[in-house]
């Protein structure tokens, strides 16, 4: 009987040896956060999404708000770029454009189609409606894409110009594919081609004041010298197709003159 018993205790034992009891048989690794998840793209594309505000806020003051035609027309513009290319835009939410009050000549954008160009940008350098359909399509291109550096920012309550673009910088490679993309949808849209590679000449031979917006001269030579070559060996295609230069229209000039009243 007593042999019995020791038995049946030892097979007891055996048994429980093979169930785990929490607190007690695991250990938690010390390198994990609890309640923590790696973020994926669409979250960072919302964490860069809700800067809208908090850049505005931070810029109370500097926004120059369109209104009337205007503002009519600066969508349309956009709105246009993406009608035209209903393949490559699947998103079809509308196109916000903020024109802020700077000194410094630039263009950024986040995710949700919303683009920023500042006034120095459009005064000095905007001379041509194609140039202008350039750059806004090249913000829309990496607002549909979120071709944008993942990194997290702490909220604050501020976020400075000088941040914003330096967290819309990338690599030369990288803006070599979003440059090509636009000119094909530039074109697309009814606008000559010839004027984006003029719209990079133009920036190459400013440096100096597109440096905030670029990051370094050595990559603002390097994009128009990669772009030139991507044009020549489309010049040599034979599906090339050439689009007369047509002028501006009169509403690009009467937006500029109303950015340009209202700058100061």
């Amino acid at each position: 009987m007593k042999f019995i018993s020791h038995a049946f205790l030892l097979i007891l034992l055996l048994s429980c040896a093979q169930v785990r009891i929490p607190f007690f048989t695991q250990k938690e690794d010390p390198t994990q956060i609890r309640g923590w998840t790696d973020y994926g793209q669409e979250d960072y594309s919302r964490h860069l999404a809700s800067f809208e505000s908090t850049f505005l806020n931070s810029e109370k003051g500097q926004e120059l708000v369109l209104i009337g035609k205007a503002r009519e027309y600066i969508e349309n513009l956009a709105y246009l770029i993406l009608q035209n290319n209903e393949l490559f835009f699947q998103d079809k939410q509308r196109p916000r454009i903020h024109i802020i009050k700077d000194s410094i000549p630039y263009h950024f954008s986040i995710p949700g189609k919303v683009v920023f160009l500042s006034t120095a940008l459009v005064n000095k350098y905007i001379k041509h409606e194609a140039i202008l359909a350039a750059v806004l399509c090249y913000e829309l291109i990496r607002s549909e894409k979120n071709l944008y550096n993942r990194s997290i920012i702490i909220p604050v309550g501020y976020l400075p110009v000088e941040r914003m673009l330096a967290f819309n910088r990338i690599e030369v490679d990288e803006k070599m594919e979003i440059h090509k993309w636009a000119y094909y949808s530039i074109r697309r849209s009814g606008f000559d081609g010839e004027y984006y590679l003029s719209w990079l000449q133009t920036i190459n031979r400013n440096t100096a004041d597109f440096i905030p917006l670029q990051g370094d001269a050595g990559s603002i030579s390097r994009e128009e010298a990669l772009f030139k070559a991507f044009m020549i060996r489309r010049a040599k295609s034979e599906d090339e197709l050439t689009y007369a230069r047509r002028e501006s229209s009169k509403e690009f000039y009467q937006f500029l003159f109303y950015v340009k009243d209202r700058s100061v």
